[in-house]
């Protein structure tokens, strides 16, 4: 499924794969969840082919306003400076903004400096609000993961949605990620012990202190897609009532 254009509220998912051997396999696409909100394209955690996904899908980084980076893995940020240097036109123009941890540029750099000068790069912290072309992006408390980590919820008037990177469960995620939909990153179907990621299981836990509109599952590792995902989210579905859905490759979402 393709874009066609950036007139609408949507939600475009240029890869659902999570953990080192379905994204580095390439098993499933790892480019990063790109979204349109008042018109303005957005990146969030650009990953190994980001850049062909976003072209195949007719969503091309001249036209970014900004890039969310939820941290420095590599599934999540290995293609961010071909995206950046494509959104400045080789730094031709200085435009865009980029927020992303500081240990994501200060402590172990993943953005390259020569392509700092071109953009406005802007270090995200726990509970802060900023503003991109009339988009609110809020992010949350830092996550429970291996490197310094958060999510965020993404607004503009009556359209909204809340991503939840990588973290280990914690309780405050139901009240921190309130909104009509919740986009999820699930590695595991169970949980494992000493991998600081989320499993369907957690799902439940999320869902038992919040019911969204849509709940969306995503960043599926290779023990999960060997359970078929989009089973899995029928069965979440069926057991408590909120609409769950399994993300595939290329899946668009009207916000």
């Amino acid at each position: 499924m393709k874009v066609n254009t950036i007139n609408n509220n949507q939600l475009i998912f240029l890869g659902t794969g999570g953990g080192r051997f379905t994204v580095f396999n390439q098993l499933r696409k790892s480019g990063g969840i790109w979204f349109i909100l008042n018109n303005k394209l957005f990146a969030i955690d650009p990953g190994p082919g980001a850049l062909i996904e976003a072209i195949k899908h007719k969503l091309y980084p001249n036209k970014l306003s900004g890039i969310f980076l939820s941290h420095r893995h590599l599934d999540h940020c290995s293609d961010i400076n071909a995206v950046i240097e494509s959104m400045t036109e080789g730094g031709h123009k200085k435009r865009g903004v980029v927020l992303a941890p500081k240990e994501a540029t200060e402590i172990d750099p993943v953005i390259l400096k020569y392509n700092r000068k071109n953009f406005t790069l802007i270090n995200t912290e726990e509970f802060a609000e900023y503003q991109i072309d009339s988009v609110k992006i809020s992010t949350k408390k830092r996550h429970q993961h291996t490197t310094e980590t958060y999510g965020a919820v993404f607004e503009y008037e009556n359209h909204s949605f809340a991503y939840i990177p990588d973290t280990a469960y914690f309780d405050e995620l139901t009240e921190l990620y309130k909104s009509e939909i919740v986009i999820m990153n699930t590695v595991f179907c169970k949980p494992r012990s000493g991998f600081k990621h989320l499993s369907a299981m957690d799902v439940y836990r999320f869902l038992d202190g919040f019911k969204p509109k849509l709940l969306i599952i995503t960043h599926f590792g290779l023990s999960f897609l060997k359970q078929k995902p989009w089973e899995v989210a029928k069965q979440i579905s069926k057991e408590t009532g909120c609409r769950v859905v399994a993300a595939y490759d290329g899946m668009v979402v009207d916000l």
